[in-house]
């Protein structure tokens, strides 16, 4: 069977080849919407697919939008990348998902490679490490948008920021377990080398000043000499479930613990579960980002929840924005988290 082209929908329609590119390219300005009707009917008898890399080769990108994150293993970039691409769907856009595992080098060969297929507009679920080459590749319109906000380093313009606001995350599940009449509260994080774990962390700390109690009990993974980092998130799970029995040695055991997120407190939950330790009646445990498993698990995870789709179609909206724009001025945009109180948590006990 013959492959339709533009020429084969124009005649169909009986209209000139420009009005269908106009059309699909979304240019209908002051097209009758009688005309509009006609073209679609022509492309649904005609079961006409436009010819994408024509359209690349002429325009010189391509209505693909890059999607990095650290690694799927970790079910919250999962479950944002879904949220992205149903977003970019609506947009006319699909997506190509890179696990770049935290590598700056594999970061920026998948940029570079995206790029060099025609893509111009990028979503990143960490800051970029490679300063010049970001900013090399802003200078030729690429745009970008990152689900973390930029760290200690050197700030790059022309980029915009879309993020739960993951401080206040920590200080809502500290809030939740003070007013539940905790005051020995845990916090468990992997190496706080990313923006998300620094302000979480940083969130925690706040919110015990602000309730007048100590300083808290930080444990990382530097803090468990047998464990290795769990920067990568392949190892987070694993990490959650070695400081829990870490936990279980302290002379002086808190009766509640925060966990960095859902995946952590995950591995501490099946810790405390081989050794006796009753949830929530001896020890309370909540998480950060609520994952779709956390409502699952016994008992059900009390956690802080990411606005997936809010964030995914802000965005999208953002990226969208910034390839029609390139110069627009840079946006932060910083989304609230939800308190998800479930069976974990429960009021202090004097055991």
């Amino acid at each position: 069977m013959k492959v339709k082209t533009i020429q084969d929908v124009a005649k169909a329609a009986g209209v000139s080849s420009t009005s269908i590119s106009n059309y699909l390219n979304g240019r209908m300005g002051e097209m009758r919407v009688e005309t509009q009707q006609r073209i679609a009917k022509a492309i649904k008898q005609l079961g006409y697919t436009p010819n994408t890399a024509a359209r690349q080769l002429k325009t010189g990108s391509a209505p693909i939008l890059g999607l990095l994150v650290p690694s799927v293993v970790n079910p919250y970039f999962g479950e944002l990348a879904v949220a992205v691409d149903a977003a970019a769907q609506r947009k006319g856009y699909r997506v190509v998902l890179c696990n770049t595992q935290r590598e700056p080098e594999r970061e920026l060969a998948f940029v570079r490679e995206l790029v060099a297929y025609g893509v111009r507009g990028i979503l990143a679920a960490s800051c970029l490490q490679n300063v010049d080459a970001m900013s090399s590749l802003i200078r030729r319109e690429v745009a970008f948008v990152f689900f973390e906000p930029p760290g200690a380093g050197p700030g790059i313009e022309r980029v915009d920021f879309v993020a739960m606001n993951n401080a206040l995350a920590a200080e809502r599940a500290v809030d939740c377990l003070v007013a539940l009449g905790h005051t020995a509260i845990a916090y468990v994080t992997a190496t706080p080398l990313t923006p998300h774990r620094v302000a979480r962390l940083q969130g925690y700390r706040n919110a015990l000043r602000r309730h007048g109690l100590s300083e808290g009990v930080v444990i990382t993974d530097e803090d468990i000499p047998s464990h290795s980092s769990a920067h990568n998130d392949a190892g987070l799970a694993r990490f959650g479930h070695v400081a829990a029995a870490h936990i279980l040695t302290m002379p002086a055991r808190p009766s509640a613990v925060i966990a960095m997120n859902d995946l952590i407190a995950l591995g501490m939950m099946a810790a405390f579960h081989e050794q006796g330790v009753r949830i929530p009646d001896e020890i309370s445990l909540v998480g950060i980002d609520d994952i779709q498993l956390s409502s699952f698990t016994f008992p059900a995870l009390t956690t802080v929840r990411q606005p997936y789709l809010q964030i995914a179609e802000s965005a999208i909206e953002c990226v969208c924005a910034r390839m029609e724009d390139p110069t627009r001025a840079s946006a932060t945009i910083a989304l609230d988290p939800t308190l998800m109180l479930r069976a974990s948590t429960a009021a202090r006990t004097g055991y």
